[in-house]
């Protein structure tokens, strides 16, 4: 069953759709410049809003649509149609995240030497379990063919070195550890970044002090779907 079978697969529940105002939204992860271009080409051309953002009641933190919240913004939007959820005790809503995964080339970069070299404090491991990835002091474990390492310090931080080392067109990203694990295994990557568990309370913390997740971070599942709806643009300006 593909993704998107799965998605139509769940009841429509048609949601109460408020418009706030754009300055007033915390996003939770950054965006990237290709996406938001994209999305502003679309919307030009439709003419129309098409799907509302989701928002966690009371916070103002965008849970879904950061791309479509600052497409819309640089088009000159004011205000932006959302839907507002009850987020941090709300069963019907769970937080899962991506995984990095990297299949470009490695040629001349060595484990750990390159970790030092941008800086990363590191311990090596012998074995992997999942009771690692609770660990707040460590934003990621490191898995490659043949070793382990627990890699130290804020996930936006240590992200953000390896896209500045390593190619960011060559990463892909994982729903699950085993998952990543096993793509290494095959040498279908050359590494695995698996991603410390992040909760709600630190999407929410995050995005009010605007301290905002690398892009691909968080992955939220809804045990519904919503409506899409039919705005025009000149209605949000």
């Amino acid at each position: 069953m593909t993704n998107n079978e799965e998605f139509l697969e769940r009841p429509l529940i048609q949601q109460r759709i408020v418009l706030i105002s754009i300055d007033d939204l915390f996003g939770h992860e950054q965006t990237v410049r290709s996406q938001i271009d994209w999305l502003k080409e679309n919307l030009q051309t439709l003419g129309y809003f098409f799907r509302p953002i989701l928002v966690a009641k009371g916070y103002n933190v965008v849970l879904d649509g950061h791309h479509r919240v600052e497409a819309l913004k640089e088009l000159g939007g004011k205000k932006i149609p959302c839907i507002e959820i009850d987020y941090l005790e709300n069963e019907e809503i769970t937080l899962d995240t991506w995984h990095p995964l990297y299949t470009g080339d490695l040629e001349g970069v060595t484990f750990p030497e390159v970790l030092t070299k941008l800086n990363i404090t590191w311990i090596a491991i012998d074995t992997f379990d999942l009771s690692i990835l609770a660990d707040p002091r460590y934003g990621f474990t490191l898995i490659t063919s043949n070793k382990r390492f627990r890699l130290e310090g804020p996930q936006q931080d240590i992200f953000d070195k390896f896209l500045n080392t390593f190619n960011p067109k060559s990463f892909e990203y994982s729903k699950t550890v085993d998952y990543s694990i096993s793509m290494v295994e095959k040498g279908k990557a050359k590494f695995a970044l698996l991603r410390r568990n992040v909760t709600k309370q630190d999407v929410i913390d995050n995005a009010i002090a605007r301290k905002p997740f690398a892009p691909k971070t968080t992955r939220h599942i809804l045990s519904f779907r919503y409506q899409d709806i039919k705005v025009p643009l000149d209605a949000l300006y």
